[in-house]
């Protein structure tokens, strides 16, 4: 089942129309109509849209799990003795360990170096299905980033200091593989697992510029070249160390 069948099931469950749906969560009608047959494949408002039809963010977000669960609503009274209350919705960060899901998370797979089984000292870059960091949703659909195509890493060396420090986790949009000037991409180069900004130049080359100049000095390579970098994904986030 996909995100137009699932949003369609679920608004069809919580017996809303399209036009009820677009007020609520202040997405246009035809947004709405073009995600529930396709031509729109996903939307910032994809948590806001759950919480309105009082569905699961993740099941809505990837089919995994059940459709309705128990929400923990916060309410708060307001001033002057008004009645009315307020949903309060909570930012989640991201965890590690085996508590259960909630509403607003995802687990994703992160890529880490391996070396080949001939150990020749060769390495590949891998997805390893087994270790996994959750992930807010809210955060995924704020930046447009589908959950089944995020993943994370963790980024080594200095090389990109002071942006993004020595064993910060970083996550990665592997739908977005075409260069944008400047953003940050993980790469696997050659078997390792690179962080760099990237800048398109004539010829299908490319630059890969690390933030710590000084000691990483620019590298150019060209797209179609024997040791050109593979692009896994731009890198939408990064965790900031002090």
């Amino acid at each position: 089942m996909e995100l137009k069948d699932r949003l369609k099931q679920a608004r069809k469950h919580r017996k809303m129309s399209q036009a009820r749906l677009s007020e609520a969560t202040g997405l246009d009608q035809t947004t709405i109509s073009n995600l529930e047959t396709g031509k729109v494949l996903s939307t910032s408002k994809l948590v806001q849209i759950a919480h309105t039809l009082q569905v699961d963010a993740h099941w809505l977000a990837t089919g995994k799990g059940e459709m309705i669960r128990e929400f923990q609503i916060e309410e708060r009274r307001l001033p002057y003795g008004d009645m009315n209350h307020e949903m309060e919705l909570h930012d989640t960060e991201i965890v590690e360990g085996r508590e259960p899901l909630t509403a607003d998370e995802v687990e994703l797979p992160c890529f880490y170096e391996v070396e080949f089984a001939a150990g020749d000292g060769r390495t590949q870059v891998v997805e390893n299905h087994g270790h996994t960091m959750r992930f807010p949703l809210s955060k995924l659909a704020k930046r447009g980033v589908s959950p089944d195509q995020a993943a994370c890493a963790t980024a080594t060396g200095n090389s990109m200091e002071p942006t993004i420090a020595d064993g910060s986790p970083i996550a990665i949009d592997k739908g977005t593989r075409h260069i944008i000037d400047g953003k940050i991409y993980a790469l696997d180069h050659g078997g390792m697992l690179r962080i760099k900004r990237l800048y398109k130049l004539p010829l299908g080359r490319v630059r890969l510029v690390s933030d710590n100049a000084d000691e990483y000095p620019e590298e150019t390579y060209s797209l179609m070249g024997p040791d050109s970098p593979k692009i896994i994904g731009r890198v939408f986030w990064w965790e900031v160390f002090d």
